[in-house]
């Protein structure tokens, strides 16, 4: 059987939990669903399947003396460091230049430290059937989980018919991804009923993403021996920085899921939420009789359906007290230094509130 590795993607800046999650401390490295990080949780599922020696964390340059001493039993050399953000497909790019240094082929899953997954038995089981389908066939295995509302946040992945004949299949053919479509769109799909929820997390081996790298966007394959070259040389971070520089950022699904046609989709068994906004908070936390959820010192007077936080979790000691009157749907946010007061509806746009303040103060306050 082929090695087995894991990669936990924790690079991204998590930008739509601002005020919370800023560039030195973000979304992953909070404790947002729990009291473990986001990250320390992802560890915790992932090990069972493959251990310590075969786990990797991909994170920013920022972010690793973060994860190093979050993760004290994770080798160093087993942390993937970004020298700068260039989306999911130059991450995977950086993953198979450290795997390809092994000398072996492994099978690679692909995870994230920023979703929330229920049912961790089921999450076991299923990442085995992808890991079994990728060592059988030369594929591109993706996760994918039943919609249960017509949401416009995810991407969504329309299927085609079993892999396998007999009726307990879980394992699908993929016909084609579909970006974040619009209301209308998404209650289609739900009615349709072949539309996943697309993940985000994958399974293959490592030598088929490469191949599928070299087939739809070359540049990436060649930049990704370019950066194994580098690795383990005295100018590794000067090297793997210029090289990072000149490459586009650029989605794994766009790059090569999308444009692959030996793509197979294991439909989840487990429970998944994408924690991407801070409405998400509303399916995570109970909410008062008002539909309100809060995270914080609070005193709320006619306020519905509106998310309060003054901290990580359910840590309220010594938050500022939040006071709030004849209002609703709205997210408020309190930090020592920053306060976020925006619609629910619109909390998909908080990173265009980042984009303006760094315009206006540079990072003083990302």
């Amino acid at each position: 059987m082929a090695r087995r590795v894991a990669v936990i993607m924790a690079g991204g800046a998590g930008e739509r939990f601002w005020p919370l999650s800023r560039r030195h401390r973000p979304k992953q490295l909070l404790r947002l669903a729990s009291r473990q990080t986001m990250l320390e949780e992802s560890v915790e599922r992932v090990l069972p399947l493959v251990g310590y020696g075969d786990l990797y964390v991909a994170t920013g340059v920022e972010q690793a003396p973060l994860v190093e001493k979050a993760l004290p039993d994770l080798p160093p050399a087993n942390i993937l460091r970004e020298p700068m953000g260039r989306d999911t497909a130059t991450c995977l790019a950086l993953a198979l230049a450290y795997m390809s240094r092994r000398g072996d082929d492994p099978t690679m899953a692909v995870v994230t430290a920023d979703h929330r997954i229920g049912r961790v038995e089921r999450f076991h089981a299923d990442c085995r059937a992808a890991f079994a389908q990728a060592e059988s066939e030369e594929v591109l295995v993706v996760f994918g989980v039943r919609p249960s509302r017509p949401e416009t946040g995810f991407g969504y992945i329309e299927l085609g018919g079993k892999v396998a004949e007999h009726d307990d299949s879980h394992v699908f053919e993929v016909r084609r991804f579909r970006e974040k479509p619009n209301l209308e769109t998404a209650r289609s799909f739900l009615e349709a009923g072949n539309f996943l929820w697309n993940t985000g997390m994958f399974v293959w081996r490592c030598s088929v993403l490469r191949r599928a790298m070299m087939d739809h966007i070359p540049y990436l394959a060649r930049a990704a021996d370019e950066m194994a070259a580098a690795i383990g040389q005295p100018d590794e971070t000067v090297r793997l920085a210029r090289i990072f520089e000149r490459l586009p950022k650029i989605s794994i699904d766009f790059a090569v899921m999308e444009r692959a046609h030996n793509v197979r989709c294991v439909r989840a068994t487990f429970d998944w939420d994408d924690i991407g906004t801070w409405s998400a908070l509303a399916r995570l936390y109970p909410s008062d009789p008002g539909g309100n959820v809060v995270l914080a010192n609070a005193v709320t007077l006619d306020t519905a359906r509106s998310i309060l936080c003054g901290g990580e979790g359910t840590d309220t000691e010594e938050m500022p007290l939040i006071a709030t009157l004849g209002v609703e749907d709205l997210v408020i946010v309190v930090t020592h230094d920053a306060i976020l007061v925006c619609h629910r509806n619109q909390a998909q746009r908080i990173k265009e509130v980042v984009q303006r303040i760094r315009e206006v103060y540079g990072d003083r306050y990302c």
